[in-house]
C-alpha cells in the first residue's frame, strides 16, 4: 500500500504499548517527534515494506489532564 501524503494522516491513541501498524500489525518506526510541543504526537511509518502505512499517534488529551 503505497499512502500518498497529500491525504491527512488517521490518529490514534497512545498506550503504554510499542506502536504497530493499525492495518498490517507490524512494528513502527518514529519518523517525527512533536511530543515536546502541544501537540504531544508522533509520526509513525508502518516498517513493512509492503504496507509503509503513516499516522499521527497522539496522547489522549484526557489522560494528560489527570496528571496536571
Amino acid at each position: 500500500m503505497n499512502q500518498p501524503l497529500s491525504q491527512p494522516l488517521e490518529i490514534f491513541l497512545m498506550n503504554d504499548q510499542p506502536f504497530t501498524c493499525p492495518h498490517c500489525g507490524a512494528r513502527c518506526e518514529e519518523l517525527a517527534d512533536f511530543y515536546h510541543t502541544n501537540a504531544k504526537s508522533f509520526v509513525e511509518k508502518c516498517l513493512n515494506d509492503q504496507c509503509g502505512f503513516i499516522c499521527f499517534q497522539e496522547e489522549d488529551e484526557e489522560f494528560i489532564t489527570l496528571w496536571e
